[in-house]
């Protein structure tokens, strides 16, 4: 049957696949708009299982944030153009809201969120098909300050790495300008620095036992009197490179201070004192 260019144009945009593939699609459909939607939205599934094994080493890191709380994912792509696409972004910017809104922890989460078209999961699927490539929503987080406290956010120009920091405040003005700038220096700073913990006790058990097991290879053959004391210089190092307070600000690595330092400083001038409540840092396939 013949199919109006009208009606061709109005599946391409509420669906933005080709020309050629919409006009196929109605025609296999008699001309129903919406059958003809649910069949590329079908084809778009089937072109995203066919796709799911292809590298992905472009996309971005997004954030959003509402006060106190804010949501950041990595949506990751094949190339760079892609990254920039219209579409691309709108799926992202759906992706902050849906987490943001929903609290949602993780990406298994927001996968599984609802949305009006059926579920984040498939609008996913649905941009495969049209952009033609493999597309995954790689990490997702939600992190909300504790009550009282603040949050402080980083993007890097180039989107392709963020961080997240949740102060908890004792005394002190949650608003003053002062700790909301150290907030989000702090979250520059964990993009920088590549902080592992927010203190020695909640170090990955896996990293420091990684650590200690190389130090332990390197002090063996020392003498047993001194090779305690070594290895425990070594561990106060590690301590010092990733445990987040413990680590020169990167802001001023010639004034020597660390990050608890600069924190304590802050909260001071603002007549309280704070602590780094949580943290989270994506970079783009890492």
């Amino acid at each position: 049957m013949a199919i109006d260019a009208a009606r061709i144009k109005e599946l391409r945009e509420k669906t933005g696949m080709g020309i050629s593939q919409c006009k196929k699609a109605l025609e296999e459909t008699g001309g129903d708009l919406d059958k003809a939607e649910l069949l590329l939205r079908k084809q778009g599934i089937d072109k995203a299982a066919k796709k799911a094994d292809r590298p992905t080493g472009q996309g971005v890191i997004a954030i959003r944030r509402e006060g106190s709380r804010a949501a950041m994912i990595e949506l990751a792509c094949e190339q760079e153009p892609t990254a920039g696409n219209e579409r691309f972004l709108g799926l992202a910017r759906l992706a902050l809201d849906l987490c943001l809104e929903g609290k949602l922890p993780d990406s298994e989460a927001l996968s599984r969120a609802a949305t009006p078209e059926g579920g984040f999961g498939e609008s996913l699927k649905a941009l495969i098909g049209v952009v033609g490539e493999n597309i995954q929503l790689k990490k997702a987080v939600y992190l909300e300050a504790p009550p009282g406290g603040l949050l402080g956010s980083y993007l890097h120009f180039n989107k392709k790495a963020g961080a997240l920091v949740a102060l908890a405040l004792a005394g002190g003005d949650p608003a003053n300008p002062g700790l909301a700038a150290v907030a989000n220096d702090l979250a520059m700073h964990a993009v920088a620095a590549r902080p592992l913990a927010a203190s020695r006790e909640s170090l990955p058990p896996a990293a420091l036992a990684r650590e200690r097991e190389v130090f332990g290879e390197e002090v063996k053959k020392m003498p047993e009197a001194i090779r305690e004391k070594v290895l425990d210089g070594k561990l106060q190092k590690f301590y010092t490179e990733k445990v987040f307070p413990e680590q020169i600000f990167v802001k001023d690595p010639d004034r020597k201070a660390t990050v608890r330092q600069v924190l304590d400083q802050a909260a001071k001038a603002a007549e309280g004192k704070a602590e780094i409540a949580g943290f989270a840092r994506f970079e783009l396939g890492l």
